[in-house]
C-alpha cells in the first residue's frame, strides 16, 4: 500500500466509513510505515512522572475504583503523519492496535432487543493464614432491555476455588487439603485484595438467576459509577474531540483535592478507565465506542507487549501499562483487544505479595468478555433465581 492509499483508508477510518477489511489492511499497512510524531494539538498541564493508582480489589474487577494517576506522557493529543521504512514484520505498536480496533468498532451492530454482557471474572488471593494462593472464578451475565415489555437479567454462577499453581496446590496438601475458608475480617492485606465476607468454597455453586428492579428500571448500566439512562447514553457525543470534552467535564465535577494525589494526574487516569469502561460494558454506539479508542489511541503511556493468550485461552494483541496501589506497590495492567473485530478479550492486573514463608506470589485479579453488545437472543435462564 502506497502512501496515498494509506491516506485514504485513514481518512474513510476517520470518518466512519471504512470496513472491517479496510480495518486489517489499515493495520497491516500501519505496522509497516514508520510513524513521525507531530507536535500535540492541544497543550496539556506538566504533571509528575510518577504512576500511582488506588483501587480497592474485590472478587470482581467491577469492584475496582476508576481512580489511577498515569504519567505525563498519558496526555499528549499527538497525531501521526508516515513515512516510508520498517520492516512489515514489525510488531504493531499500541497506537496502531487501538486504531485498527476502532475501524472495526464502528461496524459493530447498533441496534438490538437486548445490550448483554457476559464475563468469567478470576481472582486470586492468599489463604487465611498467608501461606499459599487461591484462585477463584465466577462467571456474570447482564440483560439490559430497551423495550418495556422485556425484562432485566443478571446470571452469575461461582466457579470454584482451587490453589492457583503446582506449588500452591503443595501447600495446600500439606495444610491438610481445606475444601472452604474462613477469613477473619481484620486479616492485613496490603489492599491486595478485599476479605471475603462469607467462607470461599471449592465446588462450584448452582447458577442463579435476578430479575432486576429498582434502580435498574430505565437504567442502560453506569459509566464510573454513576447510572446512567437509554437517554443519557444516546446523548454521548460520538466525535472523539467532543466525547473528550464531554468525559473531561464530567471528571472535572469530582471533588480531587482531598484525595491526596495531584489533581491532573488523576483527572488523567480517570480519563483512561471512563474510555475502557465505554468499551467494556456501556451500550453506547459504535461510534461513540471507537471514539473512546481513538481516544485511548493518543495516550502513548500505553504500551503494546504483542500477541498474548487472554485468560480464556484466546488470542488477542495486548496493551500494558503500570498502577500503583499504595506507594511502593505497583500493579501491571494488560489489556488484550481483538483489532479485528474492536472486542475487548480481557482486563488483568497483576501484583504481588509476600507469604508467611517469605515466597513472593503474584495475585492477578482480571475479567474475561465473552459477549459484549446488541442481540436479539433471550437469556437461557437457569431454574434457580432469587
Amino acid at each position: 500500500m502506497n502512501l496515498t492509499d494509506l491516506a485514504r483508508v485513514r481518512d474513510k477510518d476517520l470518518a466512519g466509513e471504512a470496513s472491517v477489511p479496510e480495518a486489517r489492511t489499515l493495520m497491516h499497512a500501519i505496522m509497516s510505515e514508520e510513524r513521525e510524531p507531530v507536535a500535540a494539538a492541544r497543550p496539556r498541564p506538566k504533571v509528575r512522572r510518577r504512576l500511582v493508582v488506588s483501587f480497592a480489589a474485590g472478587l470482581s474487577l467491577a469492584t475496582a475504583a476508576a481512580v489511577a494517576v498515569i504519567s505525563p506522557a498519558m496526555r499528549s493529543d499527538s497525531t501521526i503523519s508516515v513515512a516510508p521504512s520498517v520492516s512489515a514484520t514489525a510488531e504493531p505498536t499500541a497506537r496502531q492496535i487501538l486504531l485498527a480496533a476502532a475501524v472495526a468498532m464502528e461496524k459493530a451492530p447498533a441496534s438490538g432487543d437486548y445490550w448483554r454482557t457476559a464475563t468469567v471474572n478470576q481472582w486470586m488471593l492468599t489463604d487465611p493464614t498467608r501461606s499459599y494462593v487461591l484462585e477463584g472464578r465466577r462467571s456474570l451475565e447482564t440483560w439490559l432491555a430497551k423495550r418495556p415489555d422485556l425484562q432485566y437479567w443478571r446470571i452469575w454462577q461461582d466457579l470454584g476455588v482451587k490453589p492457583a499453581t503446582p506449588q500452591d496446590e503443595a501447600a495446600w496438601r500439606a495444610a491438610g487439603a481445606p475444601t472452604s475458608w474462613r477469613y477473619p475480617k481484620n486479616m492485613k492485606t496490603e489492599n491486595l485484595f478485599s476479605v471475603p465476607s462469607k467462607p470461599l468454597e471449592a465446588a462450584a455453586g448452582e447458577r442463579t438467576a435476578e430479575r432486576l428492579y429498582g434502580k435498574w428500571k430505565g437504567s442502560a448500566g453506569d459509566m464510573a459509577g454513576d447510572s446512567m439512562t437509554w437517554k443519557e447514553v444516546r446523548a454521548i457525543p460520538s466525535e472523539p474531540d467532543k466525547l473528550r470534552n464531554y468525559l473531561e467535564e464530567r471528571i472535572g465535577r469530582l471533588e480531587l483535592a482531598g484525595s491526596g494525589m495531584d489533581v491532573e494526574e488523576a483527572r488523567a487516569s480517570i480519563l483512561l478507565r471512563d474510555c475502557v469502561g465505554i468499551i467494556s460494558g456501556l451500550p453506547a454506539s459504535p461510534e461513540v465506542r471507537a471514539s473512546a479508542y481513538r481516544i485511548l489511541a493518543s495516550l502513548p503511556g500505553i504500551r503494546a507487549e504483542g500477541e498474548m493468550t487472554d485468560p480464556l485461552g484466546r488470542r488477542g494483541q495486548t496493551l500494558s501499562y503500570q498502577e500503583e496501589i499504595e506507594p511502593g506497590l505497583f500493579a501491571q495492567v494488560q489489556l488484550v483487544v481483538d483489532p479485528s473485530t474492536g472486542l475487548l478479550l480481557a482486563e488483568v492486573r497483576t501484583n504481588t505479595t509476600k507469604l508467611a514463608n517469605g515466597r513472593q506470589a503474584e495475585l492477578r485479579l482480571s475479567t474475561s468478555y465473552q459477549a459484549i453488545g446488541w442481540t436479539d437472543e433471550r437469556p437461557e435462564l437457569p431454574a434457580h433465581r432469587n
